[in-house]
């Protein structure tokens, strides 16, 4: 079973470097970044990227959302989804350039 995050994107379960990361919270002044959260999902099953859970991924939202001008999240799928291949996806860096640009 995956912990989904809450739709705020508040996470289910909060670890001890999660809880201190809450701390920053509201450190951030309103509407000062702009964030584009990737992250992969290998689609076997695991919910992850090989590496880190969807879930984890999909959590930054809560941290940074009170200091956010925009927050976009884009989940890549398949075998170039792996957290150590997401940089050499064509699609991702197609994603980023655009956030950029």
């Amino acid at each position: 079973m995956c912990n989904l995050p809450k739709k705020d994107g508040q996470p289910q379960k909060m670890n001890a470097t999660y809880r201190q990361l809450m701390g920053l919270r509201n450190q951030l002044p309103a509407k000062s970044i702009t964030v584009l959260n990737i992250y992969g999902d290998l689609g076997d099953g695991t919910h992850s990227d090989g590496r880190v859970s969807n879930a984890s991924s999909q959590s930054l939202r809560y941290l940074v959302t009170p200091g956010a001008k925009t927050y976009q999240e884009k989940k890549f799928t398949g075998k170039k989804a792996q957290h150590s291949q997401l940089h050499e996806n064509h699609a991702v860096n197609q994603t980023v350039l655009a956030f950029l640009w």
